[in-house]
C-alpha cells in the first residue's frame, strides 16, 4: 500500500507517495491539489491512501525550502527499486550534492563510480522519481550551462535561485 500527502507550499502543490517507510515519489509544485495528487500517484498501480504521518516532517520542510530557507533532504529514505544499479549510484551521489551548488554530469558520473558514463547519469537524473529530495537540479552541463531538466528550465532556473544560484 502507498501513502500519499499533498503539501502546500508557496509555489503550488507538492505530492509526495511512499511505500514501507520509503520515499516513492515527489512531484516539483503544482498549480492544483489533483494536479500534484494525479502525478505523485501516476504509475503506482497500487492501493494508496492519505496519510501525512507517513512523511514525518518533510511536507513542512518542503514548505520552508520554497518559502526560501536553506533545507537538507539527505535523512529522507527514498526507494531505490524503480532504478537500475547504475542509475541508483547516480541517484544517491546525487544527494551529495550541497544545497546551492553545482556539479557537471562529468563529475556526477565520476561521483558515481563510472567517470565515462556522463550520458547515464543524465538519464538516471532525467528519470529522478523524488526531486528536490534528490536534487537533479544542481547536476548542469559542462561549462556551466544549465542542461536539460525534466520539468523544463523555467523550473531548474527557480530551483537554482531559491538557492542562490542565478544563471
Amino acid at each position: 500500500m502507498v501513502s500519499y500527502h499533498i503539501a502546500h507550499t508557496a509555489k503550488g502543490f507538492v505530492g509526495l507517495a511512499s511505500c514501507e517507510g520509503k520515499l516513492v515519489k515527489s512531484t516539483l509544485p503544482r498549480a492544483s491539489h489533483n494536479e500534484a495528487l494525479e502525478t505523485a500517484l501516476a504509475g503506482l498501480d497500487v492501493t494508496y491512501v492519505e496519510d501525512k504521518s507517513a512523511f514525518g516532517d518533510l511536507p513542512d520542510r518542503l514548505r520552508r525550502y520554497f518559502a526560501g530557507e536553506r533545507m537538507d533532504f539527505g535523512d529522507v529514505e527514498i526507494d531505490l527499486s524503480a532504478y537500475g544499479p547504475f542509475q541508483a549510484e547516480v541517484i544517491v551521489a546525487a544527494r551529495q550534492i550541497p544545497f546551492g551548488e553545482l556539479v557537471t554530469y562529468r563529475d556526477l558520473a565520476r561521483m558515481a563510480g563510472r567517470a565515462a558514463a556522463i550520458r547515464a547519469a543524465g538519464t538516471a537524473m532525467a528519470r529522478n522519481r523524488t526531486p528536490i529530495v534528490v536534487p537533479c537540479h544542481r547536476v548542469v552541463a559542462s561549462g556551466g550551462k544549465l542542461g536539460g531538466f525534466s520539468s523544463g528550465l523555467e523550473w531548474k532556473r527557480e530551483l537554482l535561485r531559491l538557492e542562490g544560484v542565478d544563471l
